[in-house]
This record gives C-alpha cells, sequence and structure tokens, in this order.
C-alpha cells in the first residue's frame, strides 16, 4: 500500500533530521569549548611571558614543543583566529535611515563624480 511507503519514508526522514541535530549539536558544544580553550590558552600565555619577561614567544614554543599553530593561536593578542566563546558572527546592524548620509547626486540621479561628459 501506499500509506505503509509513506509511513516507512517518514520514518527515515525523522531518524535522519534526529543524526543531523544531535551532529549540529555535538559540533556547536565541540566548538564553544574550542574556543573556551583557546582563550584560557591565550589568557595563560600572556602570564607565562609576564613571569618570563626575557623569554621569547619562540623559545617559549620551542621549550613547550608546541606546533606552529598552536603557538598562533596561544599568542594571537587580537583573538583573529579564534573567535571568542560564544563568539556567533553577526552581520552589521544595518544603519538608522535617519543616520545614514545622502549620497552627492546630479540632477541626473548619478553621483556627482560620475555625471561629467565622457
Amino acid at each position: 500500500m501506499a500509506s505503509d511507503y509513506v509511513d516507512d519514508f517518514l520514518r527515515d526522514e525523522r531518524e535522519s533530521f534526529k543524526r543531523k541535530e544531535a551532529a549540529a549539536k555535538k559540533f556547536d558544544g565541540r566548538l564553544d569549548n574550542f574556543r573556551k580553550s583557546v582563550q584560557a590558552l591565550r589568557d595563560a600565555a600572556r602570564q607565562f611571558e609576564e613571569a618570563f619577561p626575557g623569554m621569547s614567544r619562540t623559545m617559549i614554543a620551542d621549550k613547550l614543543a608546541m606546533t606552529g599553530t598552536e603557538k598562533n593561536i596561544a599568542f594571537d593578542a587580537k583573538g583573529e583566529l579564534v573567535a571568542a566563546p560564544g563568539g556567533r558572527k553577526t552581520p552589521p546592524a544595518e544603519p538608522e535611515p535617519e543616520n545614514v548620509a545622502e549620497p552627492d547626486t546630479s540632477d541626473a540621479g548619478r553621483p556627482t563624480w560620475a555625471s561629467g561628459n565622457y
């Protein structure tokens, strides 16, 4: 019967969705944990540098057998390589209409710089 086929199809789709949901949640949780760990590593690296002011970052990395990636992340003071914990990237907010400067346009509605003869 067709209804049996539909039931089987929907059951498979629900199971597939549950697997996708579980994988997405696990990945999101691990990413958040990673970002928290990175922040803790950066804090520890900063403290280490303060405790041993004469030791270069290269020397620290060599002594601790850090990979280049680990070194870059640990000493990434601007936090550009790994987002901050909970650091979901959100698009910038649209400016308020009253705060947006009107473009300088010619009478033809084109920008002034484009209104010359070519």
